[in-house]
């Protein structure tokens, strides 16, 4: 072979016709040359990369990340895997790469074979036992049996009613005389509701504590079923102070605004109001273009600048969308302290409390005066619009009514790289994206030939391949020299930092802020969606309800950093352990929802995969992490419905797996899983 490892001849004859994605790489100092690929890696490219280095063919993050594999197989001198994400294309997808180091004539090889995986391994799951559910109740529980005598009771209970529970086990409850006289009646009567199968909202009570102090509770009965029959009652008390706790939560909402707020407040002008309209809040560029100080602005109502150049209705359709819990976009014009008028282009978001109610509203605002005042002497005066687009730093385009540019501003050079010659003549639509020009065709027959006039946000190319987004202002106008002949002039500031903004926004607020996974919000929005894609294509959905076993006592023992810590592995290794095409996400506290879709109708065949799933997730959570040196193999307990047996909506698959996983909680112990009924 001449020194060479192989030829390009025997590398095809091996690998040309193989459907995974092989590499022969040579290490140059510290650098990764390619040698040969064969045909299916070919296509991943746009030429050719043999010769060349992988740092000349792909992103900088892949390099490293493929580097740092290569080396250790070269260091440690044995074969490795390793599993890469979207690496070759936007195809949502995960791979599995197995490299091998070749030591040949003094040259050091690697052989690289990279292979879509669909599943994991199934392996073996081990089943412990789990410590009784309510020791890490915060609130009395108790279990009766179905004849009414205590079953069970967490130790919440015992301290807020004085009652040891061994004591008391297998005697009647109404002997132990927490119910007064006056309330025996309806009490009894939500018992025997719910020995009939029925669950009541909860009730008012009011009960004197081990302390000697009447408290009232809020007291719920849940009947606990095993095949369609009571077996026993479940009863919870909520000592109604707990509302302390609530507003806790709330403050620490605002504290997470405003740390999100300071971020914001150099870049842009910001207001914070409550959901009345009272300013809680104005940032020092914001009180600068009102005119007023942030003390004469905070505690008064936002119709202090309304300049009543907009009409009510405006303002109703405005508050029509914010309170509907949507982002509202659009432009304002305000009256500053000293009577002058100035537009601000304004994106309102609701901000929510911990319970999806909205408490106040974010605005981030810009000044666009400067930019009403040019539309404005454009549709008028030719020259003056000459003089201020050659000055100006907004991207400004004249095309004919065929959509061809007659005209550009001289910021086309700095901002997209072309010069003036290489974009007269072209179409207009040939600077944007695919999507840009989709939507901007639509805009142009539903609305800029009705209404003259249309604010789109669009996503521009520049001359290197590159895009940046722009908030652009398109106008229809008449030609100065044919009267019939319809002008467009496109006015475009990029607004890609603001973009990022808003879609920060958004994620946050269906998002889970500890482990960045979907939160309950996303479920209720994504839910509908699921459900018209299973009953098309015909398949089931199942949700399995995930409770962390003994999470409290890891915040007990090393502290609630840690805990965080903790929970946020805790949700990467569920992500890990399903398919891309599945659903993670955090409801609060230990608690984790998995939908799973694409599940088969054949309830056999489903809950097979279902069990699969379970047990990827169980030797996942075995295998652990480590934090601050301390390893943890935590266990968890599973509840499971699916969709369209157990529930047509995610409240009812909600209710019906919560009741599985205690059923599991009750009757298998730690890590273990029930099937709904």
């Amino acid at each position: 072979m001449n020194g060479n490892l192989i030829t390009k001849e025997q590398f095809d004859a091996l690998y040309q016709n193989c459907l995974d994605f092989v590499f022969l790489m040579e290490k140059v100092s510290n650098e990764y040359l390619y040698v040969y690929i064969n045909r299916v890696a070919e296509d991943v490219f746009d030429e050719s990369p043999i010769g060349k280095s992988l740092s000349a063919c792909l992103e900088t993050e892949i390099v490293e990340m493929i580097v740092k594999y290569y080396n250790e197989s070269i260091e440690k001198q044995q074969l490795l895997q390793y599993r890469d994400f979207y690496l070759f294309s936007d195809t949502e997808r995960t791979n599995e790469t197995t490299v091998t180091p070749i030591f040949y004539g003094g040259k050091q090889y690697i052989l690289a074979v990279t292979k879509e995986i669909s599943q994991q391994k199934v392996i073996e799951e081990k089943n412990l036992f789990l410590q009784s559910l309510f020791d890490m109740k915060m609130d009395p529980t108790i279990v009766l049996a179905n004849d009414l005598t205590f079953f069970d009771g967490n130790p919440k209970f015992e301290q807020y009613f004085n009652c040891k529970i061994e004591d008391w086990k297998g005697r009647m409850f109404f002997d132990f005389h927490l119910v007064s006289p006056e309330d025996h009646e309806s009490f009894t009567e939500h018992l025997q509701d719910a020995l009939n199968g029925r669950g009541n909202p909860s009730v008012l009570y009011t009960h004197k504590k081990a302390d000697g102090n009447d408290s009232q509770f809020l007291v719920s009965f849940s009947p606990i079923t095993t095949n369609n029959q009571v077996v026993a009652i479940y009863i919870q008390w909520l000592e109604l102070t707990k509302n302390i706790q609530l507003k806790e939560d709330l403050r620490q909402v605002n504290h997470m605004l405003n740390s999100y707020k300071g971020a914001l407040n150099s870049a842009a002008n910001i207001c914070i109001t409550d959901k009345n309209g009272i300013i809680k809040f104005v940032n020092e560029r914001y009180a600068q273009s009102s005119q007023y100080s942030a003390d004469e602005l905070i505690g008064k109502s936002n119709k202090i600048l309304n300049s009543r150049t907009q009409s009510s209705s405006f303002y109703e359709e405005m508050w029509k969308t914010l309170l509907n819990g949507q982002i509202w976009r659009g432009e304002i014009c305000n009256h500053s302290k000293y009577g002058n008028r100035y537009w601000m282009d304004t994106t309102i978001v609701p901000i929510f409390s911990n319970y999806g109610e909205i408490e106040s509203f974010l605005s981030v605002c810009f000044d666009v005066s400067d930019k009403k005042i040019m539309m404005t002497n454009l549709r008028n005066i030719e020259k003056t619009f000459r003089l201020i687009t050659e000055n100006t730093n907004d991207l400004i385009v004249i095309t004919n009514d065929d959509g061809i540019i007659i005209y550009v501003s001289p910021n086309h050079i700095k901002q997209l790289g072309f010069e003036k010659d290489e974009l007269l003549g072209r179409f207009y639509f040939d600077m944007m994206s695919d999507d840009s020009k989709e939507l901007l065709k639509g805009e142009f027959s539903s609305t800029l030939l009705e209404k003259g006039d249309v604010q789109i946000d669009l996503q521009i190319k520049t001359k290197n391949g590159e895009t940046f987004w722009t908030e652009t202002y398109l106008t229809a106008v008449k030609d100065a020299e044919r009267d019939e002949v319809f002008q467009y002039v496109s006015v475009a500031r990029e607004i890609t930092h603001r973009k990022k903004r808003e879609d920060q926004l958004r994620f946050m607020a269906y998002h889970d802020s500890l482990t960045l996974l979907p939160n309950r919000r996303y479920l209720l929005m994504e839910f509908t969606k699921l459900v018209k894609e299973a009953i098309a294509l015909d398949y089931a959905i199942t949700l399995l309800y995930i409770d962390g076993d003994d999470f409290k006592k890891v915040n007990d023992d090393f502290g609630h950093d840690v805990g965080d810590d903790f929970i946020r592995n805790f949700g990467l290794a569920l992500v890990a352990s399903v398919r891309d095409l599945d659903i993670v996400s955090r409801i609060g506290g230990d608690e984790f929802i998995v939908v799973l879709t694409n599940m088969s109708k054949d309830q056999c065949t489903r809950k097979q995969q279902v069990k699969n799933t379970i047990k990827r997730i169980q030797q996942t959570l075995k295998d652990g992490w480590t934090i601050n040196e301390q390893h943890f193999s935590p266990t968890s307990s599973i509840g499971i419905a699916s969709f369209p047996e157990n529930g047509q909506s995610i409240e009812d698959l909600l209710d019906k797996a919560d009741e599985a996983l205690y059923i599991a909680k009750k009757t298998k112990g730690k890590n273990s899983y029930h099937f709904s009924s």
